[in-house]
């Protein structure tokens, strides 16, 4: 598989991953809205969820076309704060005896366990395929000579 591949390959894991928290998001929105109604604080949460989706899409976009930006802020933001923000309470329920079922959220509805094991495998995925040595020699800047003149 060529550089460009693995790069568009960890970026659509990416975006995925992205679909994935946004339907999470749905699903929790129309529980909480069954059970108590939409307040401007679920509101404001999600406003804000919305805008670290596009950025994280945005630098989706911009990894497949080879940016190191992209890579390290979805290195940074998806595959280390974003991964953590899921698994940890998550290993915290499961070391207090909850279900997997629970823990994965299927409290909330049946289906968000899927949702979330895809949500957090397309995270994964993204990283693992990020990391490939072939991918971070692909990216702009990388392997060139110093461009730097002397004086």
């Amino acid at each position: 598989m060529t550089e460009t591949k693995l790069r568009t390959l960890s970026a659509a894991a990416f975006a995925l991953a992205v679909l994935a928290g946004i339907a999470e998001g749905a699903v929790s929105v129309a529980a909480i809205h069954a059970q108590e109604g939409i307040d401007g604080g679920l509101v404001i949460q999600m406003a804000f969820r919305g805008l670290i989706f596009a950025a994280a899409l945005a630098c989706a976009w911009y990894l497949a076309a080879g940016r190191r930006w992209a890579w390290w802020a979805l290195l940074a933001g998806l595959g280390v704060l974003g991964l953590a923000s899921m698994v940890v309470p998550m290993a915290a329920d499961l070391a207090g005896g909850a279900s997997w079922y629970y823990t994965l959220g299927g409290d909330v509805s049946p289906a968000m366990p899927a949702i979330r094991v895809l949500h957090i495998g397309f995270v994964v995925a993204g990283v693992v395929t990020m990391l490939q040595p072939r991918v971070r020699l692909s990216l702009d800047g990388a392997g060139r000579p110093d461009r730097t003149v002397a004086a």
